[in-house]
């Protein structure tokens, strides 16, 4: 069942309910993951995504393919719905996952389980995709990079519910910043929540200027030779760097979500070198992609930095992000202590 354009939208929010499950595919993985989330919501409403259901990757299936048709005819021990979420990073047992969608389709009465499958982009000679999109109660959905009206009415729709306005000039510096990649557009719309107060001022409106000090982007000349220094352990470039960005007005918030994600990016690259790629192939893998400028100091921190030291650091950054959260959190102490405290580490690791 290919469900494309608007449809998508009304699909979400009210699944036919003959639906087994759903194979979401595209470019943006943030998109993906946005709407599949949507979708489980809807499907699976009773089921919590993060600890009541079955999940598997692309590689639990190379050597055991019909654990998936297990998992999906498996009745819950605890009743009511049960919900399989399978993540595919790559396609070497896509025939075989074809199979079991069309066994799936073709005897809904084994069914126990619903299926949400979020994968990358996916070609039309796809085998996983054109099982789905020929299956009865199983959905396809592409989901495609939002154009430039959709994600300003994307950050206009999340603002509002904040109580937070914004210009329509503040809108044409922004968006174009954010074109292609959901995650990113969430983020910086959550970042800029959190600089003007969640709403706490009544009338709280985001201006030029506020996207000018807050944005990813906007300000990334002064905010990336900071996260370089952080990552590289250059402790003493760091201290100066850090003063001046403060100085000039920089926010710390803006500094330390611009920190966060790239070290989400590095744990991303990482993930691929732990699957055989090297450094570089990982580094040119990520989308949306690093610029070829920033490429040999990405390259050197991946190096430098493991998975495990990566993943430390990123729950080292939604620490602080929580922290930054409550009221009258100072932002300029919590940043500044995260900056260091990830610079020395480096600078050890360096020096060992």
């Amino acid at each position: 069942m290919k469900v494309t354009g608007a449809r998508q939208d009304r699909f979400l929010c009210q699944p036919p309910r003959d639906l087994l499950g759903a194979l979401l595919f595209g470019p943006d993985r943030g998109l993906v993951k946005a709407r599949s989330a949507a979708l489980i919501s809807t499907l699976a409403p009773d089921v919590d995504p993060a600890f009541g259901a079955t999940v598997l990757t692309s590689d639990d299936l190379i050597t055991d393919p019909a654990r998936l048709m297990d998992e999906m005819s498996a009745m819950s021990l605890l009743g009511g719905t049960r919900l399989v979420r399978l993540r595919l990073d790559h396609e070497r047992s896509g025939a075989a996952i074809a199979k079991i969608i069309k066994q799936i389709d073709a005897e809904p009465m084994r069914v126990e389980a619903k299926l949400v499958i979020e994968a990358g982009d996916l070609s039309t000679r796809s085998a996983i995709r054109k099982a789905a999109e020929a299956a009865k109660h199983i959905a396809a959905l592409g989901c495609y990079p939002l154009g430039l009206r959709d994600r300003r009415q994307q950050i206009k729709d999340k603002l509002e519910s904040l109580s937070i306005g914004i210009s329509n000039d503040a809108l044409d510096l922004w968006v174009p910043l954010l074109e292609g990649d959901h995650a990113l557009a969430e983020g910086e719309v959550e970042k800029m929540a959190l600089y003007k107060g969640y709403g706490a001022d009544k009338g709280a409106s985001v201006s030029p200027d506020d996207v000018r000090a807050v944005a990813a982007g906007a300000q990334g000349s002064a905010i990336d030779p900071i996260i370089q220094d952080a990552l590289a352990g250059r402790v003493d470039s760091l201290d100066s760097r850090f003063r001046r960005a403060v100085e000039a007005k920089t926010s710390p918030i803006a500094v330390h979500f611009a920190l966060q994600r790239h070290i989400l990016r590095l744990c991303e690259a990482s993930a691929r070198m732990d699957r055989g790629e090297s450094a570089v192939s990982a580094t040119r893998s990520l989308r949306p992609p690093i610029f070829r400028m920033q490429e040999d100091a990405f390259v050197a921190t991946l190096n430098r930095w493991n998975g495990r030291a990566l993943r430390s650091a990123l729950t080292q950054c939604q620490t602080v992000e929580r922290e930054l959260k409550s009221t009258g959190a100072p932002a300029e102490a919590l940043t500044e202590r995260l900056l260091f405290g990830l610079a020395k580490f480096a600078a050890r690791r360096h020096a060992a």
